[in-house]
């Protein structure tokens, strides 16, 4: 008879697989164990391991969570695990699903300047953390906020180290990822510069708690739209100031240097929003019809970089705003149309509401996706374990 009681020795590498595969709450809870296990899971190459083990599908399906903001009465925030709700109501009339998402709370509490009017304006997400900014008065806050371990980090503002004025009301725009080639979490700050002279770049990582300023100014002006990770680097639509030509500019976050992305030649309006389409970069052009401004088509890009690969999609619902939410399943893509949330399916074009239980007085401010992941908000970088230590 097999003796239960007997321990089974693993290996430290079949150790650190295992739980590089775990979700975070139980992940946290392993850090009990022991003061090696401790070092191993709070270490900044488990951190990026962790994050990196999202190439797998499988993992990369489990941590997925849905982020979304309603305005109404009161200002929230919620997460959403979509991927369970669909996997667990995949026999049911989807007519009659309601999903039921998880106010995020907490957050409220965690803002400097949280207050009842509070505007949970959520700007991006990479790899378990999202950036959030509040702004009231002329005067703004960044937080960059983990939903998993309920940390907050409220940074210093972005410095002015340059001699050419900044405008009166600048726009100040962001950008959030992670660089695996130095293993650190960036938050990008992007400034324009008095009489369009150009923009100016800070950078700050997570690890040392410091900004950085990146020379010279870039040739662009800004348009206020929220920076698109993608592929390496966060990616803004701008105006060359040269022509005030239209381009997107990619902020390469390995390298730290800007390169500039084509449209497609026959898109010409000013009036276009950029998001992710799965892996995809996506434009949306505003067009006209009957009087009526409407996103009726899709232009993405199927090779990175490449600007004869855009390519033309449609869709066969009426409305007046549309926009991709970073969700997407083998059939369909979560899309968010006027005040609603759709699955729609591209090939065929078939669709079906996806309810949450709002109330008619709500209305979706920011709609996008983040990955549980590990990084800790309230410390800097973690030390090497020390060679003897164990992972046993």
């Amino acid at each position: 008879m097999e003796d239960r009681g007997q321990n089974v020795d693993l290996s430290p590498e079949i150790i650190y697989e295992i739980l590089s595969r775990l979700p975070v709450k139980p992940l946290y809870r392993f850090k009990c164990v022991s003061k090696p296990w401790r070092s191993l899971i709070s270490h900044p190459d488990f951190v990026a391991n962790y994050s990196k083990a999202i190439e797998n599908k499988d993992v990369f399906f489990r941590r997925r969570r849905l982020l979304f903001s309603l305005y109404g009465q009161r200002k929230r925030l919620y997460s959403l695990n979509l991927d369970q709700f669909l996997n667990e109501n995949h026999n049911v009339d989807v007519d009659c699903l309601v999903a039921t998402p998880t106010e995020l709370d907490f957050v409220y509490n965690h803002i400097p300047t949280g207050r009842l009017g509070w505007i949970p304006f959520v700007q991006c997400s990479c790899y378990g953390l999202f950036l959030s900014l509040e702004a009231s008065k002329g005067c703004y806050s960044v937080s960059l906020i983990n939903p998993v371990t309920k940390e907050s980090k409220t940074l210093e503002k972005a410095p002015i180290e340059r001699s050419e004025p900044v405008k009166r009301y600048p726009w100040h725009l962001y950008g959030l990822g992670f660089d695996y080639s130095t293993n650190e979490y960036k938050v990008i700050h992007v400034r324009d510069y008095h009489h369009g002279t150009g923009l100016g770049f800070c950078v700050y990582t997570l690890q040392t708690d410091s900004w950085r300023q990146i020379d010279p100014l870039f040739p662009y002006n800004l348009l206020p739209f929220d920076g698109i990770l993608l592929n390496g680097g966060v990616h803004w639509l701008v105006t060359k100031v040269a022509d005030k030509s239209l381009v997107i500019m990619s902020f390469l976050l390995a390298e730290e240097e800007v390169r500039e992305i084509a449209l497609p030649p026959n898109v010409t309006t000013s009036s276009i929003q950029l998001v992710a389409f799965g892996n995809w970069l996506c434009i949306t052009p505003q067009s006209r019809k009957d009087d009526e401004v409407t996103f009726n088509e899709f232009w993405i890009m199927k090779e990175y970089g490449v600007r004869e690969s855009w390519t033309k999609m449609q869709v066969a619902i009426p409305f007046h705003q549309l926009s991709h939410s970073g969700f997407w399943t083998e059939t369909y893509d979560l899309m968010v149309f006027d005040d609603s949330l759709v699955m729609y399916n591209f090939d065929d074009g078939t669709f079906w509401n996806l309810s949450i239980g709002k109330s008619s007085d709500d209305h979706f401010g920011t709609v996008g996706i983040y990955l549980e992941s590990l990084p800790s908000l309230n410390r800097s970088r973690t030390t090497r374990p020390k060679e003897d230590e164990s992972t046993q």
